[in-house]
């Protein structure tokens, strides 16, 4: 019995071991015509609701006043895929589309812990309809939790 005791070790396998991809909400400050200016960070003032496009999935539904999300992604893809709805108080609807392209690493804290995926963002790009620019702000998606993609989205102005 106590060799079956001494296998069992999770001591070394961390309680926080959640891969997501963390997005901050932020307002472009470009004037019309302008260069690109990072503005504050802002939180969502319509319904959104993300799919994962090709699995018909919804990942987050009704988010509303929240200045950031996170999301799950995949373990072995190239590319993720997301669509962003967003629904006013009116109901008038609009769309943006997401890629985020990474490589994928296979992680082990410990032999006796489950394997992970790390990933690493090497590009992201997007529709315009109310994105202006997404910025990747630490590739790494791992277990720290830091803001990997900054979404700056068009001001009433432009």
């Amino acid at each position: 019995m106590l060799p079956l005791l001494l296998a069992c070790d999770n001591v070394s396998c961390p309680l926080n071991n959640t891969v997501e991809c963390v997005y901050g909400f932020y307002a472009s400050a470009r004037t019309a015509g302008g260069p690109f200016v990072a503005g504050n960070a802002v939180s969502v003032a319509d319904t959104l609701t993300v799919t994962a496009l090709g699995a018909d999935s919804v990942l987050i539904n009704r988010l509303y006043n929240k200045s950031g999300m996170k999301l799950p992604v995949s373990f072995y893809a190239e590319m993720d895929s997301i669509m962003l709805t967003f629904k006013d108080t009116l109901g008038q609807v609009a769309r943006d589309t997401i890629y985020v392209s990474k490589t994928n690493q296979a992680h082990l804290d410990d032999p006796s812990c489950p394997l992970h995926m790390w990933h690493t963002v090497t590009a992201v790009s997007s529709s315009h309809n109310l994105i202006d620019s997404i910025l990747i702000n630490h590739p790494e998606i791992n277990y720290d939790g830091l803001e990997n993609l900054q979404i700056y989205f068009r001001t009433a102005a432009e």
